[in-house]
């Protein structure tokens, strides 16, 4: 009896071994990583992309002078792990429709980067300024934000 069982399972394993079923469709199959397309960036690269928007948006404010703070508006830039803008940028109301979509892309890549990367940050809210003065040709925003104090 014991003989028979193992001549018995010895026969199945060889019959399931040499089985010939259909080959999986090769769509389904694993790929190889190295034919993976390269359309993920790395942290560095993103971060790289983001500080070249923040560039553009710097060099389009910076081409205008500062001489009435009524030609000037402010709007949130950035987005912080917690929730809400990392930060507020003045820019003059005649570069409005160039300056605030690149504004909403950096925005909506930062949100996307934080929550890609695991981004943590110090969750204080971000006031937005409560005037904006221009100040030797350049824009100040005036706020009350809460003064930071230095270590001790």
């Amino acid at each position: 009896m014991k003989n028979l069982l193992i001549i018995a399972i010895s026969a199945l394993t060889l019959v399931s071994c040499s089985s010939k079923k259909g080959i999986a469709d090769e769509e389904t199959l694993p790929k190889d990583i190295a034919l993976k397309p390269d359309n993920q960036f790395s942290q560095d690269e993103e971060q790289l992309q983001m500080k070249n928007l923040i560039t553009k948006i710097d060099s389009l404010i910076s081409t205008e002078t500062c001489s009435d703070a009524t030609e000037w508006k402010f709007t949130a830039i950035g987005a912080k792990a917690c929730g809400g803008p990392s930060s507020y940028i003045a820019y003059p109301t005649k570069l409005e429709n160039e300056i605030l979509p690149k504004v909403t892309q950096f925005t909506s890549m930062q949100s996307a980067f934080n929550t890609k990367y695991k981004i943590m940050s110090d969750c204080a809210m971000v006031l937005p300024p409560t005037e904006i003065k221009c100040e030797d040709g350049k824009v100040v925003l005036v706020g009350d934000q809460p003064e930071k104090k230095e270590a001790e």
